[in-house]
């Protein structure tokens, strides 16, 4: 699950954004206003329960979230949390720049990577990134780990011979031609889809690629990691065959 914290005067500003985005990935994210309800105890229901539970976690970072007690509190527990077992943060800087932070937190995002963001640029970008790690996770890749791609040594595995003829063509199609590559993954996966070749596909599997296609439109001018991850999800459906 992913954790997302945030002060509450940029709730509606950027993370209800970024909250649809991973929603629409098919992720599961913990938000106090879907989860928290009349009378919940804040501190051990929030601060407590939800990030012993989750592995990933958001900081949305802002003027708002350092002039915010609740919020700050919420940070230095995810840290906290994060010095005592393997989870994986993922900071955004809202409208701010990297030299604006505290030291203290300088210090403690200097050695991860971060994106700045601002309401003109929203967080379709910092998700696909984050989306990305969290499918590479499940791979069991680590960070220091090349990227997966599809390969002519993944075409060996496959027995249908449409998947392997199409995917072949896939891989003779320019790296720069993002719009043909990705139509060719969606109908992969459709196909995988509609003849059963899998029973049951992992629902953030579908979820994916049907958000890719519904939102790119299967028309990329610049590739913003949506390649990579429709890549990474066929790799992982082949993998199931």
């Amino acid at each position: 699950m992913i954790f997302l914290c945030f002060s509450s005067h940029d709730r509606y500003s950027i993370v209800k954004s970024c909250l649809y985005h991973l929603k629409n990935y098919g992720y599961d994210t913990w938000y106090d206003y879907h989860e928290l309800i009349l009378g919940d105890k804040k501190h051990e229901k929030n601060f407590v329960k939800a990030i012993q539970s989750c592995d990933y976690f958001v900081i949305i970072y802002s003027n708002n979230l350092l002039n915010s007690p609740c919020a700050v509190n919420e940070e230095a527990l995810i840290y906290a949390e994060a010095a005592k077992r393997d989870v994986t943060i993922f900071p955004l800087l809202y409208n701010l720049k990297f030299s604006e932070l505290p030291f203290e937190i300088q210090d403690k995002i200097e050695n991860l990577i971060y994106n700045e963001i601002t309401d003109d640029t929203g967080c379709i970008e910092p998700v696909n990134q984050m989306v990305v790690k969290i499918l590479l996770d499940e791979m069991g890749y680590s960070e220091f780990d090349f990227t997966p791609s599809i390969d002519s040594f993944l075409l060996r595995k496959i027995d249908d011979n449409f998947l392997k003829t199409i995917l072949l063509e896939y891989l003779s199609i320019s790296k720069e031609n993002f719009n043909a590559r990705i139509s060719i993954l969606y109908c992969v996966y459709k196909y995988i889809e509609t003849n059963n070749v899998l029973k049951d596909i992992p629902i953030h599997y579908s979820q994916t690629i049907n958000y890719l296609s519904h939102y790119t439109k299967l028309n990329i001018p610049y590739n913003h990691k949506e390649l990579i991850i429709a890549e990474l999800v066929i790799i992982n459906l082949i993998n199931l065959i």
